[in-house]
């Protein structure tokens, strides 16, 4: 009977979520916009920027994090 490694489906399940919230960046800057009409397309702009970069932030870290432990289990 095979073992599961729980800390590899979290790490993996995190690098989904960080690519998702990359690619759905633009939709999430488009409801802020709706908030404040004043300033529509300075919160856009900000929100569309800060969210591909968290996205791409935790997409990248849980990515590495993956690889390096990977690595590491394979006695390389």
């Amino acid at each position: 009977m095979k073992t599961i490694d729980v800390s590899a489906i979290i790490v993996g399940y995190n690098f989904v979520i960080g690519v998702l919230i990359m690619l759905s960046s633009q939709k999430v800057a488009t409801y802020a916009g709706y908030v404040n009409k004043a300033r529509r397309t300075q919160i856009v702009r900000l929100t569309h920027v800060s969210t591909f970069t968290f996205g791409a932030c935790v997409a990248v870290l849980s990515g590495s994090i993956y690889a390096v432990f990977y690595l590491l289990k394979l006695g390389v």
